[in-house]
């Protein structure tokens, strides 16, 4: 995989979208997978889910549950939050994706 950066991150009705700054194949989730989940101390892994061209993450945080979604064809990533309660910790996580 060439290096694929990310261009923004976005906070748009409770959930949080990434654009990068190149396309990228499935091949690349788990590296960009990894390159998100990196900035996210302390969270856990429940599940992947792999699809023929989605791919999610179900990760708890800070006692939240949330998914990370990779959208091949539309070239689509995103996070959401599982419940109401996590809800409440999706400014904090976008806080925490968008900090240097």
């Amino acid at each position: 995989m060439t290096h694929i950066a990310i261009q923004s991150i976005n906070l748009i009705s409770e959930q949080i979208t990434v654009l990068f700054k190149k396309n990228w194949f499935q091949e690349d989730i788990i590296a960009l997978r990894q390159l998100l989940l990196d900035k996210i101390p302390n969270h856990l892994i429940k599940e992947i889910t792999l699809g023929a061209d989605r791919e999610s993450i179900r990760f708890l945080w800070q006692h939240a549950e949330f998914m990370l979604n990779f959208d091949y064809y539309s070239q689509s990533c995103w996070f959401n939050a599982q419940d109401e309660i996590s809800t409440l910790t999706i400014q904090p996580l976008f806080n925490l994706l968008t900090k240097n």
